[in-house]
């Protein structure tokens, strides 16, 4: 018997009815599933307060007859429905409770919807409705209208807003591991590892602070090359590493391997290749291919800069090597020269120099002078070339 009189007072309170049409344009009234939830609560008060007598109903019967609802919450829903033209709430006596909330906008919508979507139904209004129904479909369109306009400018200002940020957080990121980089190297980036720093971060997806630490234990490794460093890049991608245990169990068993070494010295690559091919040194061997990383990576210099002197090389002596070489490329880096151009000027003021020494020298004899001027003929003879001249004498 008490179970029945439980059923029997819960079917007493009803239930909390909304019309269907709200479901069916809600998109088009631009509703959420919080804002559906919000009319329910409207509507489940308007039919237990019947409040027939006067206009709307207060926030407080609302807060009574649904009690899940907080005045925080309650006031946003509220301000935002109103904003969007869909209630209207009218200040009572001054506190929020006493606020009265009007139905009659979303009905009006609602209204207008249905005639246009089902014009039949109206078909015996006069054609004064008709006029009054037709300035307020178009008024509806008008400020469906504005509204698109005002979202496509919001969202376009957020794209924009996006894009700045990411670019900015991008630029922030290349500094940061370039900086790194230029200190532990004590020297400039060069181009080609700016370009593989940018595959590291965009391709790759690599975080700025995982990068300082796989390339702090590539330099302790004395790896400079960005080559053999995309190579651990990519190994680590490939193998989901994004932890520091995880980069020194690779670098202990893989890096740290013969086999790895062995691979790094003996892969092609075009540029020590070129360097043998015009100074006629066999770069074959791993000793000489570590020696050119040291000029290419440890010291900076770029490989024009080492051609340049390889040719000086080729020029000035005959059983030249990469003692020579690197003789040449010792001065450089202690004068900070690092253009090719810089090489060539460089060269031409201490010919001018000698020059100068020697015109000032007393008592230098016309065979002395002799001499000097040839000394002063140089010319760049390839290797080939060389090697012919020795066969034939």
């Amino acid at each position: 018997m008490q179970n029945k009189s439980v059923w029997i007072e819960m079917h007493r309170w009803s239930f909390a009815c909304l019309p269907g049409v709200i479901f069916n344009y809600a998109q088009e009234l631009e509703l959420d599933i919080e804002d559906i939830g919000i009319f329910t609560a409207l509507f489940y008060t308007l039919e237990q307060s019947h409040p027939l007598y006067s206009c709307g109903i207060t926030v407080g019967q609302v807060l009574q007859f649904c009690p899940i609802l907080s005045k925080q919450k309650l006031s946003r829903k509220l301000t935002r429905l109103e904003q969007m033209g869909a209630i209207k709430v009218h200040k009572g006596s001054g506190s929020f409770t006493d606020k009265v909330i009007s139905l009659e906008p979303l009905m009006d919508k609602l209204e207008i919807m249905v005639a246009r979507d089902h014009p039949r139904i109206d078909v015996n209004r006069d054609n004064a409705d008709m006029q009054q129904t037709s300035e307020q479909a178009e008024h509806l369109l008008d400020e469906y209208r504005e509204r698109i306009v005002q979202l496509e400018l919001e969202l376009e200002e957020e794209k924009e807003k996006k894009l700045v940020d990411l670019s900015g957080k991008k630029s922030n990121a290349f500094k940061k591991v370039a900086d790194f980089i230029s200190k532990k190297t004590g020297n400039l980036m060069s181009v080609k590892m700016s370009n593989e720093l940018h595959k590291w971060l965009d391709e790759m997806g690599f975080t700025p602070e995982f990068l300082l630490c796989m390339l702090e234990l590539c330099f302790e490794r004395q790896i400079f090359n960005p080559r053999d460093i995309s190579k651990i890049a990519r190994d680590l991608k490939e193998y989901s590493i994004s932890t520091v245990e995880g980069l020194e169990m690779y670098f202990k068993s893989y890096v740290d391997s013969e086999k790895f070494t062995a691979l790094r010295l003996n892969q092609f690559d075009p540029d020590v290749i070129d360097f043998g091919n015009n100074t006629g040194i066999d770069m074959s061997a791993s000793a000489r291919k570590r020696v050119y990383y040291k000029w290419r990576y440890d010291w900076g210099f770029s490989h024009a800069m080492i051609m340049k002197a390889g040719e000086i090389m080729c020029q000035r002596t005959r059983n030249g090597g990469l003692e020579y070489i690197d003789s040449v490329l010792n001065n450089w880096m202690s004068k900070e020269i690092r253009r090719v151009e810089d090489a060539d000027k460089e060269l031409q003021e201490y010919k001018q120099k000698n020059k100068n020494e020697r015109i000032a020298g007393s008592g230098a004899s016309k065979k002395g002078i002799t001499r000097t001027a040839s000394s002063e003929y140089e010319i760049y003879v390839p290797p080939g070339s060389l090697e012919e001249f020795k066969t034939k004498v």
